[in-house]
């Protein structure tokens, strides 16, 4: 109710401002994702959790570059350590003007609008005729979108974390490819590599779709992101001293993520093993190295199945096959479930399709928008939040993503021939 009320009166004070009442209306899903902003962050001061840890890492991080300190393994910092790229900590550097507690504020309303823009290009990408799709529709799409990855987006903006700026990136490549801009392209990718290298599932497929100068720019943007810290450590020793640390700190990252059987491991090598006899044939790590390759393997074939229907006649060929590789991501990799959100762009497709899904398969749609963005801790518990959270809910909530996004497309091309 409060949240009903605080909408109604700000409708009301922008009426009384002499806003135009028609663009809040048409716009009324970017007014709602802003006005659960603002109470997410006002429910995270009351409750003193407005604490960004991730964001103050990246901050003392950039703090320490400029001052050409050392940047990992710090002991003081106990588990909030620095573990990305050096490149990334020079990405944060302009936040230091301000002080720390200012930049929280700043960077969560810097998150929100991100969230919202994405949304926004991701539907313009996805309209066929740009600019004529009715309002109240692309309103319950967006809304929609948003309340299906509500619990990631949070998780985002209360963390602080990057994994917004990684899906923008992700996102702006898709435009690349459609606007046939692969200096745009490139820039994104080199960019984005340095925050988090998942963006290297597009290099394969950029050879695959013959998109040579995205790879060309993609290579000269990563050296030229990659030689920033340069600036800030001079000296050959020091800045090879730097990447050395990084690529120490990778190691260690890797070693901490390769038990296939654990619970919260949500890769779709870890999943089919834990849910299947598969696991009883992985007695060693070279089996399960072997495992791994034949279901990357068995993944490629059936992306190459996936593309192999495209027409080059329909413009938004590449929007359904990048969706189709964001989705996988945190399927590839072993992260938090916040990445999940990398499942925007095929839910905002499948949602602006559903009128040509079949009774049934709007319900796996359903089931699988639940299974993706349902596990909330405030709303089904701590305990069953852990629980579900164990069981991998949100890959099998991708599987289902992927599997209509297939439909989707055979639909499309039949309807087409």
């Amino acid at each position: 109710m409060p949240l009903i009320v605080t909408g109604y009166n700000y409708f009301k004070l922008c009426q009384s401002l002499g806003m135009n009442i028609s663009f809040l209306s048409k716009n009324s899903w970017l007014f709602f994702i802003l006005l659960v902003s603002v109470v997410l962050l006002i429910g995270e001061l009351l409750n003193h959790r407005f604490t960004m840890h991730d964001l103050e890492v990246y901050y003392r991080t950039a703090h320490r570059m400029v001052h050409q300190e050392a940047l990992y393994r710090i002991q003081s910092d106990g588990h909030y350590v620095y573990k990305y790229a050096p490149t990334a900590a020079a990405y944060f550097i302009p936040f230091l003007i301000l002080p720390f507690t200012a930049v929280k504020v700043v960077y969560w309303f810097l998150l929100t609008g991100i969230t919202a823009y994405i949304l926004h290009l991701l539907f313009a990408l996805i309209a066929e005729k740009p600019g004529s799709t009715a309002s109240k529709f692309r309103n319950k799409v967006l809304l929609l979108s948003f309340l299906a990855g509500a619990a990631h987006f949070h998780r985002e903006w209360h963390l602080g974390q990057v994994n917004l700026f990684l899906l923008f990136s992700y996102v702006c490549i898709t435009c690349s490819l459609i606007k046939d801009r692969p200096l745009m392209g490139g820039f994104w990718l080199g960019f984005s590599l340095y925050l988090k290298p998942f963006g290297l599932i597009f290099l394969p497929y950029f050879i695959l779709r013959k998109q040579y100068k995205h790879v060309l720019y993609s290579l000269v943007f990563l050296l030229v992101f990659g030689l920033i810290p340069f600036i800030f450590y001079p000296s050959e020793p020091a800045f090879k001293q730097l990447y050395l640390s990084w690529f120490n700190e990778l190691a260690i990252e890797m070693k901490m993520k390769q038990d296939l059987l654990a619970a919260g491991n949500h890769t779709i090598f870890s999943v089919l093993a834990r849910y299947t006899p598969l696991q009883l044939l992985l007695p060693n790590a070279q089996a399960v190295k072997i495992y791994q390759l034949i279901v990357l393997g068995s993944i490629a074939t059936c992306f190459l199945l996936f593309i192999k229907s495209s027409r080059k006649e329909w413009q938004n060929y590449y929007v359904a096959e990048m969706a189709f590789l964001i989705a996988f991501i945190p399927m590839l990799a072993f992260t938090s479930y916040n990445a999940f959100l990398f499942a925007t762009p095929c839910i905002v497709i499948l949602l602006y399709n559903a009128r040509q899904f079949s009774g049934s398969e709007k319900t796996l749609l359903t089931l699988a928008l639940i299974l993706i963005g349902g596990n909330i801790r405030d709303l089904v518990g701590p305990k069953n939040f852990a629980v579900l959270d164990g069981s991998s809910v949100y890959t099998f909530g991708s599987i289902l993503l992927l599997i209509l996004l297939y439909r989707l497309r055979k639909k499309q091309f039949q309807q087409r021939d």
